[in-house]
């Protein structure tokens, strides 16, 4: 079952790429511009309340960053990061990144996914920048394509719900090498 919103994934992964791997777990921080345009949306400058593209403006930076807050809070609802502190004034905020599935499947927001079946749906907010065509994205199926999925994008398949980065117990990689 799709977890993740696109734009959830998009940020994720931003993030972790991102985060000091040296920290334990890995931290975030970086401006809600620099999300933004992680998530494909181009943050205008400010401009003077006199200038006459003042209010364009100032939608298309309310409409990123409204993007920005709507994943992030579902990241925060699935426990996939954990904001360690609230930006705001000058400050960035600052988050942990907390893959760990099985403390996502036990999240009143996974289960709301889950029961609802929408999850690969845009939330409230946000928009697709491909009309009619929603991806979905697995926790634990992140080496196969939308494709390998199910023939389409947007098509559901198996219930592996690791993650890559977790494991309930050894994984032997000894077929995988030797290919």
């Amino acid at each position: 079952m799709p977890v993740l919103h696109p734009t959830e994934f998009e940020l994720l992964v931003f993030m972790c790429l991102t985060a000091l791997d040296a920290d334990n777990p890995p931290r975030y921080f970086d401006s809600r511009e620099a999300q933004a345009l992680a998530l494909g949306r181009i943050v205008p400058d400010p401009v003077d309340p006199d200038d006459e593209t003042y209010d364009d403006v100032e939608r298309q930076r309310t409409a990123a960053f409204q993007r920005v807050k709507v994943a992030v809070r579902g990241l925060v609802a699935l426990r996939a990061i954990h904001r360690d502190r609230a930006g705001g004034n000058g400050r960035r905020a600052t988050y942990s990144i907390t893959l760990n599935a099985l403390a996502t499947q036990s999240t009143p927001e996974y289960r709301k996914r889950v029961r609802r079946g929408t999850s690969g749906d845009s939330p409230r907010g946000t928009s697709n920048d491909l009309v009619g065509v929603r991806r979905t994205y697995e926790l634990g199926d992140a080496e196969r394509t939308p494709y390998e999925k199910g023939g389409v994008i947007g098509a559901t398949a198996g219930t592996n719900a690791l993650n890559g980065t977790t494991s309930l117990g050894p994984v032997d990689n000894s077929e995988r090498a030797a290919s």
